[in-house]
């Protein structure tokens, strides 16, 4: 009868040790489960702005496009198209210059910043080739984009834009 009994309360501990084991397979895949939904929400939500900002580019594009077609003053559509870059994009400066006739230097014709307006009224321009990614820009007709504008060496220190950390120009030729 001890026999019985002892041999009743082992497979009775391996019961209870296999059930913990279960317990903890269990557990482990439980975490790992919320780790994997908790990676697939980040992933998800990554997506939705990149998608929101896509949707954003594009309306953005529609509305400079509609401008473009419904103005007739020049001056107003670069005013109106510097607004909706600035509003849509969240860029706190966007400058749009046209080349001088003479084709020598490019010149600020619209701005939507504080230092942007100050530049606008002291005639701000830049030589072709100049020692600015504005300059680059005008001269090689490739777009040009300083992620880091302290790292760069084409880019020009304005005092008229203080808060500049990252510059991009593009070169719109109209044949």
């Amino acid at each position: 009868m001890a026999f019985i009994l002892r041999l009743l309360i082992q497979r009775l501990n391996d019961s209870v040790d296999e059930a913990r084991r279960n317990a903890d397979a269990q557990s482990r895949a439980n975490k790992e489960l919320r780790t994997l939904q908790t990676d697939l929400e980040q992933r998800v939500s990554e997506r939705t702005l990149q998608l929101n900002r896509r949707a954003v580019q594009l309306q953005t594009s529609s509305e400079v496009g509609r401008a473009v077609s419904s103005l007739s003053d020049m001056g107003e559509l670069l005013e109106r198209v510097t607004t909706l870059i600035s509003e849509r994009f969240e860029y706190y400066h966007v400058g749009i210059f046209l080349l001088d006739p003479a084709g020598e230097n490019a010149i600020l014709r619209a701005a939507n910043s504080a230092g942007g307006k100050v530049m606008l009224e002291r005639g701000h321009s830049l030589a072709i080739g100049s020692r600015s990614i504005v300059g680059y820009v005008t001269q090689h007709r490739d777009p040009r984009i300083a992620l880091d504008v302290g790292r760069d060496a084409t880019f020009f220190d304005n005092p008229d834009l203080p808060e500049t950390r990252s510059e991009m120009a593009l070169p719109l030729v109209a044949a």
